[in-house]
């Protein structure tokens, strides 16, 4: 039987929960009981964001830490349950299978399992794959949704977030070549009245 993490329980649960999904991830989101809230999931994500957050905040300076923490906290948490609410969207209408926000959310919450990592410089990258990998397993161990439309759903998402951002930059830029072309223009009419 995996142990799975407890808010009421953290000293118990915390690190058994932590080896499992690090080690054996299909097993560990075949059997994770489903959640019906927030609460478990909120938490664990909160000591997994805070603990890279907590290790920069020490390195670059104690007054970082109430500047980086909280800011690194509010802000893993809005983005881990928006993108949670995209995998229960994707899965619900393109997979037709009923997987809840809280259900994604306690996925995505364990999958940030190695982000703990994310403040060492070359495993960063690897704990970001290792966190991508882990939200297609539990996808595909946890949602039964099969392993190519999971990969689908989280390959969807980066593309449209890639194209959004080549199209702001786009946009960026043609707003900075204008405003620029404008300030040289009228550099040159104010040197015609000199």
């Amino acid at each position: 039987m995996q142990s799975y993490f407890s808010s009421d329980r953290i000293g118990d649960t915390l690190v058994p929960a932590f080896k499992a999904v690090m080690t054996r991830p299909q097993e560990f989101f075949e059997q994770m009981p489903t959640a019906e809230r927030y609460g478990n999931s909120l938490v664990l994500l909160s000591i997994y964001l805070t603990v890279p957050a907590l290790i920069v905040s020490i390195f670059s300076g104690v007054v970082t830490v109430i500047v980086i923490l909280p800011v690194s906290l509010i802000t893993g948490i809005i983005a881990t349950w928006m993108w949670a609410w995209y995998l229960s969207w994707a899965t619900r209408v393109f997979c037709k299978v009923p997987l809840t926000t809280p259900g994604a959310f306690q996925i995505c919450a364990y999958s940030t399992a190695p982000l703990v990592f994310s403040w060492l410089p070359l495993v960063g990258a690897v704990a970001f794959f290792w966190n991508l990998f882990l939200n297609w397993q539990g996808l595909v161990s946890h949602g039964r949704v099969g392993g190519g439309a999971a990969l689908l759903i989280i390959l969807a998402a980066f593309i449209i977030m890639s194209l959004s951002l080549v199209v702001l930059a786009a946009l960026l830029l043609m707003l900075a070549s204008q405003h620029g072309m404008q300030m040289h223009i009228s550099d040159i009419q104010q040197w015609q009245y000199l």
